[in-house]
């Protein structure tokens, strides 16, 4: 199928608007560390205004997404630009979405027995240390039971919350990079998706490694988690499966520890580290040699830019 712009946009976009790629990056990155700042003059982590904080900066890439999209590079169908439509192949979005969180919780349990398997971690099958800290009245069962149940309504809170995300970096800047082929475009998305989260990685967030291994660790995880996100787009020509794919990852992934130790590094011992990265590499294989991703799978329209996926 071909995956060429519409005529009305390609005139604009036959090249990469560097300037409004740049621009959006700036924007993105300055208001995350302005929303961020409270922690850093304050208690770190520990504030009380770390959760909702942290809800206002994942909308610091929808904000730069459409700063520059309105007043930048103004492509005539603004919304195709950011991928919010067409939401025709209905079926293919549909499936994914649904797909995304069994795929997550693949990913979780599998990181994790491959870092058990390895010695990087231990394993905790028993939920013992879970058990410990539940008030009387409550056992194991039950609790698994109530965090299964729930997850559906976790998943839509997390999109929700993940729009603001995804809107910037599969929406905007996904379609604003596609001259460059997939692959380089995932690159520095991956890449520039990492270092944004930099205001809460330096605090110690998520790999407990306040420094620049911890925001390396980031970009690596970030890395392959947008080849998947971004493929999605692709495979789509929506954003919208994207979206639930990071909301999933963001409600199912924290549900997999509950399987590990207080002890485990999340470098080498969960999803977000090597193990994860390995677990994620095997599925983005298996995508190349199916054909689903590189230049048999071609099957969506990234709209706005003229696109090619080798």
């Amino acid at each position: 199928m071909d995956i060429s712009a519409s005529a009305s946009d390609s005139s604009a976009d036959t090249h990469v608007p560097w300037g409004a790629a740049i621009l959006y990056a700036v924007i993105a990155v300055g208001l995350a560390w302005l929303v961020m700042l409270p922690l850093w003059l304050g208690e770190g982590l520990a504030s009380p205004l770390f959760l909702p904080l942290t809800a206002v900066m994942m909308y610091t890439p929808t904000a730069a997404a459409l700063i520059v999209t309105l007043f930048v590079v103004r492509p005539e169908r603004k919304a195709r630009y950011l991928g919010l439509v067409p939401f025709r192949p209905v079926g293919r979005k549909i499936g994914l979405i649904l797909l995304w969180p069994l795929f997550w919780l693949i990913v979780g349990f599998g990181a994790f027995a491959l870092a058990a398997a390895l010695g990087w971690a231990d394993a905790d099958w028993a939920l013992a240390g879970l058990a410990q800290t539940l008030p009387a009245g409550m056992s194991v069962p039950m609790v698994v039971l109530i965090t299964f149940a729930v997850l559906p309504v976790n998943i839509l809170v997390a999109s929700v919350a993940a729009f603001g995300e995804e809107l910037g970096w599969r929406g905007f800047l996904t379609t604003a990079l596609a001259p460059l082929g997939f692959w380089r475009s995932a690159l520095i998305i991956g890449v520039l998706w990492g270092l944004w989260h930099a205001p809460l990685i330096l605090l110690g967030y998520n790999f407990m490694r306040p420094d620049v291994t911890g925001l390396l660790l980031m970009c690596g995880f970030t890395l392959f988690v947008g080849v998947l996100l971004q493929w999605s787009r692709y495979w789509t020509g929506n954003v919208w499966p994207a979206v639930v794919g990071h909301g999933a990852l963001n409600a199912v992934v924290p549900v997999t520890l509950m399987f590990t130790t207080v002890t485990v590094d999340p470098a080498v011992g969960t999803a977000l580290g090597v193990p994860g990265w390995i677990v994620m590499g095997v599925v983005i294989l298996v995508l190349v040699a199916s054909g689903l991703l590189g230049r048999r799978g071609r099957p969506a329209r990234l709209h706005g830019a003229p696109t090619r996926l080798g």
